[in-house]
């Protein structure tokens, strides 16, 4: 067998950045018709970091939210928007898009689901960061709710990799 970086369809990604987008407030309607999707609401705090090796900087507080619909059969789409502020202030503009999936378990204090993915989108200015207008990258996320022991806001954590 050929050694995968021979194979031209083989893929190739790198860790390019982290997120930790902390939520203000959350919301669902519940079905709005009978037999149909549930829809929600989740808006962006304060304090949310990016962090990695190729984007460094934070999310602008409150600058976005994420609007999922939880289909009839359980999946939830994600359609977030979110401003991100790069470390050199440039702004960069994300729409994250994604699904997640199975039963939640309850790992101590955290909430997991087995199945949480996304395929941002990015709006970079001209200069270091606009490799991110053209570049494939996808993300695989982590939800933290908040709990009553340890104080921590509820939150997500995305890492993000760059298809290569």
């Amino acid at each position: 067998m050929a050694a995968a970086d021979a194979d031209p369809l083989g893929l190739k990604y790198e860790h390019v950045f982290d997120i930790r987008i902390n939520f203000d407030k959350r919301w669902g309607t519940g079905a709005i018709h009978p037999g149909g999707p549930a829809f929600g609401y989740t808006s962006v705090g304060t304090d949310c970091i990016v962090s990695g090796p190729h984007l460094n900087g934070r999310l602008v507080d409150h600058s976005g939210a994420d609007w999922p619909m939880v289909r009839t059969d359980g999946v939830v789409e994600l359609n977030a928007h979110y401003m991100i502020e790069a470390d050199d202030g440039a702004l960069i503009y994300i729409r994250n898009m994604g699904y997640v999936h199975g039963a939640l378990k309850r790992e101590g204090k955290e909430a997991l689901s087995p199945y949480f993915r996304c395929t941002p989108y990015f709006r970079a200015p001209d200069g270091p960061h606009e490799w991110l207008n053209r570049t494939v990258v996808v993300g695989v996320g982590q939800r933290q709710p908040r709990t009553s022991t340890d104080g921590e806001p509820d939150h997500s954590l995305f890492r993000y990799y760059a298809i290569r």
